[in-house]
């Protein structure tokens, strides 16, 4: 029903899915009863509920205007297009409207600049996305120099199924000729579509479903690289980021490219997967595993604590005047 009302209302799929009537007069409430509050949107569809009168924030999450154009790009499904396209404009609408009216969150310096050429008077700061302090990570040495590739994330997601299906089609089938035995694939989240399972099924991938943080926290830790293989990236700069805070390299597509400085051996980010193998094997023949790599990507996404993220919001926010 919400991609009908978003169709014939002209709306945003989110606005029609969450908010509700309920929602809407409870938040109604809620601003009568604090009329002196900060409010802060969660996401641009929420900032529908229009409480203009007073000091807003919009965290953007990701740059909604490609997401939605990705969405339409990437599926054959005419609702979910017609969606998707629909869905677009209405967000093009609000950001060319809301002209001094927010201070707008991003998640990247990338998603910053394309936001300032949606619309006029883009006021602005960048919050990353952010991972939990830890002075150390776990590592289990290999026992051998068998190749070993994960994947994390919602199972039943589109976008994962789409980088899935992406890899299998682009990067899998070179890298198991070449290697054969001695590379497997792990993929590991939530409530795995049928689509998921028999994908895995067919290609001889280990399916780790709705598992508990300490086997995810055993995988990453035995794992030789996570995969970020998406052929279009709305939602992947978390991914990243897990990754590197436990103290895993990433191989991953050119579109992840999120945040300065994040391309640094022994992560290779390419979409060619000639580059993949070449790099997979130097890593395998030479230098299979280092701790020093390990070490390098833990202290980058360290410099992404929620502690720092919170230290640099907050002087943004100074040097804004609030």
């Amino acid at each position: 029903m919400a991609a009908v009302r978003t169709l014939t209302l002209n709306s945003h799929y989110l606005v029609e899915k969450y908010l509700t009537g309920t929602y809407r007069k409870k938040s109604r409430q809620l601003l009568q009863e604090n009329p002196s509050a900060v409010v802060v949107y969660s996401c641009i569809a929420s900032a529908d509920l229009r409480a203009d009168a007073r000091t807003t924030f919009v965290l953007t999450q990701n740059d909604d205007v490609a997401f939605y154009q990705n969405q339409y790009e990437f599926t054959r499904n005419p609702l979910h297009k017609a969606v998707a396209a629909r869905t677009k404009a209405w967000t093009i609408d609000f950001l060319k409207n809301s002209a001094n009216k927010h201070v707008f969150v991003h998640i990247t310096e990338i998603d910053q600049r394309s936001y300032a050429g949606y619309m006029e008077g883009h006021r602005s700061i960048v919050a990353p996305a952010g991972v939990d302090w830890k002075p150390y990570f776990r590592w289990d040495s290999p026992p051998d120099k068998r190749i070993r590739l994960l994947f994390c994330g919602s199972l039943s997601v589109k976008m994962n199924l789409d980088a899935l299906l992406f890899f299998r089609d682009k990067f899998w089938h070179l890298l198991k000729d070449h290697f054969q035995e001695g590379i497997e694939l792990w993929v590991a989240g939530s409530r795995p579509t049928s689509s998921i399972v028999s994908l895995c099924k067919q290609q001889g991938w280990g399916l780790y479903p709705d598992i508990r943080d300490e086997k995810l926290h055993f995988l990453y830790a035995s794992a030789t690289f996570g995969i970020l293989p998406f052929e279009y990236s709305n939602g992947a700069k978390i991914k990243l980021i897990s990754c590197l805070a436990a103290g895993l390299p990433v191989l991953a597509t050119d579109c992840v490219k999120a945040m300065p400085e994040q391309e640094f051996h022994p992560n290779l980010f390419s979409n060619d997967p000639n580059r993949w193998l070449e790099h997979l094997k130097k890593c395998r023949d030479v230098e299979m595993d280092t701790a020093q790599g390990r070490i390098a990507c833990h202290e980058f996404a360290m410099k992404y604590s929620w502690q720092q993220v919170a230290t640099k919001l907050n002087d943004d926010l100074a040097a804004m005047g609030y």
